[in-house]
């Protein structure tokens, strides 16, 4: 009997990993932030701390049960110095119905002649509203500058919970 038992829990593993829905989305972010304020070390040059806060517009939408992301806002904090930045990101997402996401980021980010080169991370969701109450999954982004802003490739995976 425990051998039953054993192989169900093994084919219920199986399902909870095979019911995780791929996602993926580009957003689009301007070049400068909408709020910056940045406070120097002073133990080298360029050494800082910096928190900045901006909006991004997706350009090919999150697509989450049936939803279609609209909108993004974010509060980042970062350390940087002449060579780039490590970086932290609170996100809230706005979808189409109006409900939210809520997704934690975590990368770096490099610099040439002091602006924006390429950027990559990781990021997690924290959880969500309505129909998105609940949501788990993880991913990655990788980021580039295109003119005055930074366009970013972000891909993943979410589960919901079960109704």
């Amino acid at each position: 009997m425990s051998i039953f038992r054993l192989l169900c829990a093994i084919m219920m593993a199986a399902s909870v990993t095979a019911a995780q829905t791929k996602v993926s989305g580009t957003a689009q972010c301007p070049g400068k932030p909408g709020e910056s304020h940045t406070i120097e070390v002073g133990d080298h040059p360029g050494h800082a701390y910096t928190i900045v806060r901006g909006a991004c517009t997706w350009t090919k939408p999150f697509e989450i049960a049936g939803l279609k992301s609209t909108g993004d806002s974010a509060a980042e904090f970062s350390e940087t110095d002449a060579s780039g930045a490590r970086d932290q990101t609170s996100r809230v997402g706005t979808m189409d119905n109006g409900d939210r996401f809520y997704l934690r980021t975590q990368g770096t980010h490099t610099m040439k002649d002091q602006k924006y080169e390429n950027g990559e991370g990781t990021w997690t969701f924290a959880g969500g509203t309505g129909k998105l109450k609940g949501i788990k999954g993880k991913g990655t982004y990788k980021c580039k500058p295109e003119g005055d802003s930074v366009t970013c490739d972000i891909d993943g995976e979410y589960t919901l919970p079960a109704k």
